[in-house]
């Protein structure tokens, strides 16, 4: 037997960019999968990163050709990540266990208790990490950002909307017909 569990298969979301491909990063472009044009909505079908990046590959080059209309990077207005008390301290997590945390609580079926029991712990587990030496231990923060970043979204968002299904909340709201974007002080003056 082979086992059969659902999944979500591709990520929606990830870095805006404006017509051009541009991030709010100067020199810095986004197409395909890790990028949010807006041009397909809540959901993503089998292709659609392929077809962007294409199109919008096509439009990067484009542009740092000197081509273009000449708009820059849109402005984004972005919340906070919040601050989190991740309590006792916690040893930092391995892959696996990261995983699992996030299956469980942050998955296919979200509730508010599930993602507070995941934002916490990856707060501390946040807290708790040191510097990064090597690139496991940057993977694995990176992860960890990450995985904060898709729990505190799913918190804020008290609807279900696309591949984003609330248990506690399982009808979309004309409310969050929006995107989230967050900032997060680097503590160098930059957000």
């Amino acid at each position: 037997m082979i086992p059969v569990v659902p999944a979500a298969h591709y990520m929606m979301g990830g870095v805006k960019t404006n017509y051009w491909g541009e991030t709010n990063i100067s020199g810095l472009f986004a197409s395909g999968e890790v990028a949010c044009t807006g041009v397909h909505g809540a959901n993503r079908l089998a292709s659609n990163s392929l077809l962007e990046v294409l199109v919008f590959g096509k439009r990067i080059v484009e542009r740092t050709r000197g081509g273009g209309d000449g708009a820059s990077s849109r402005t984004l207005d972005a919340v906070a990540l919040p601050e989190r008390d991740g309590g006792r301290s916690v040893p930092a997590p391995g892959q696996i266990v990261l995983g699992s945390l996030l299956w469980d609580n942050a998955g296919i079926i979200r509730s508010e208790k599930g993602l507070m029991t995941a934002a916490t712990t990856l707060a501390a587990w946040e807290k708790e990490a040191g510097r990064s030496t090597d690139r496991a231990s940057y993977e694995l923060a990176n992860m960890v950002l990450v995985g904060r970043l898709v729990v505190e979204a799913a918190l804020m968002r008290d609807e279900s909307r696309g591949a984003h299904y609330r248990s506690d909340y399982p009808q979309s709201s004309k409310e969050w017909l929006r995107h989230i974007v967050f900032r997060r002080n680097d503590g160098c003056g930059r957000e």
